[in-house]
């Protein structure tokens, strides 16, 4: 018959008369637990004892199948686990405009994974006080412009992205760039403030305007 160490489950062949009616103490020749082995109902007529109690034979059963069971179904968990961290993770990033939508703080952990996020409109936000000023430097000239953004909407919600555009007396746009705010996230009543430099502006120039990036431009 086999039996089976309870402690660390390696598998053994004895003969069933050797357990007698009432059971013998056998030891794992594996780890040394000992433990008391009772005999099956069919087990073989009582045998009178003639000595110490017998040990398992030092051969394991000619299967390896705990260990096996036990390797498959840790693997089997792990994978079960990655595949539904890999499904949250999916989610999280296809659904995060609706999520940064409703809580707003959560677009400083998309900037830092590199995900854009993209905002249907500025509603409620308003950009006031804009100023732009030529300095001359010492590697040439530089146009600075700087302001202010309100929300003026009593929830929470996202900064879009800025523009600046420089353009001619006659309206002609002469250059645009991408223009960052202190937050990217306000709260209700709350402000926020961007400032850009733009090196060597282009001849012509003679206003600025700065205005969010509409959805889907680059």
């Amino acid at each position: 018959m086999i039996i089976r160490c309870f402690a660390c489950s390696t598998r053994f062949r004895i003969d069933p008369a050797a357990l007698g009616d009432s059971g013998r103490r056998v030891r794992c020749t594996n780890c040394g637990h000992v433990w008391l082995e009772l005999p099956q109902r069919h087990a073989a007529p009582r045998l009178e004892p003639n000595g110490p109690p017998p040990a398992p034979s030092t051969s394991p059963a000619p299967t390896t199948a705990p260990s096996l069971e036990r390797g498959g179904a840790l693997w089997f968990g792990w994978l079960v686990a990655g595949f539904v961290v890999a499904v949250v993770l999916t989610g999280l990033a296809i659904g995060r405009n609706t999520i940064v939508a409703a809580w707003p703080d959560t677009v400083r952990a998309y900037d830092s994974a590199g995900l854009t996020i993209t905002v249907a409109h500025a509603d409620g936000l308003r950009i006031a006080e804009i100023e732009s000023e030529r300095v001359q430097g010492g590697n040439g000239a530089v146009l600075l412009v700087r302001g202010i953004i309100e929300n003026t909407i009593e929830h929470s919600r996202t900064v879009p992205p800025l523009q600046a555009v420089l353009a001619d007396e006659t309206g002609a746009e002469l250059h645009r760039w991408r223009v960052a705010t202190v937050s990217t996230a306000l709260g209700a009543g709350q402000s926020t403030t961007f400032e850009s430099w733009l090196a060597e502006p282009p001849e012509g120039a003679a206003r600025v305007t700065v205005g969010f990036v509409a959805e889907g431009q680059g």
